[in-house]
């Protein structure tokens, strides 16, 4: 396996583990949601957090984390550029 093929797994996993933290963010802001409507319902007024927090982390990353995973063969061939023979 050549380096810049085993730079494109290397790329590929990090845009998958962006995605998937991005999902996680996404979830926990979801139940957060939920929490928040449940707490409404019942007529509470605790302090829970925002759920614009979540939602502000997870679309950024799932979009850095897609854009990396599928252009991982785009980001290695600029990083291993053909340089000429001097």
């Amino acid at each position: 396996m050549k380096p810049s093929e085993l730079f494109g797994v290397f790329v590929r996993l990090t845009g998958l583990l962006i995605v998937l933290y991005g999902l996680y963010e996404l979830w926990a802001g979801l139940d957060n949601v939920v929490e928040n409507l449940i707490d409404a319902a019942q007529g509470n007024n605790s302090d829970l957090p925002s759920s614009f927090g979540f939602f502000a982390f997870s679309i950024p990353s799932l979009i850095v984390g897609c854009v990396v995973f599928f252009f991982a063969d785009l980001i290695a061939r600029l990083a291993y550029r053909n340089t000429p023979n001097v």
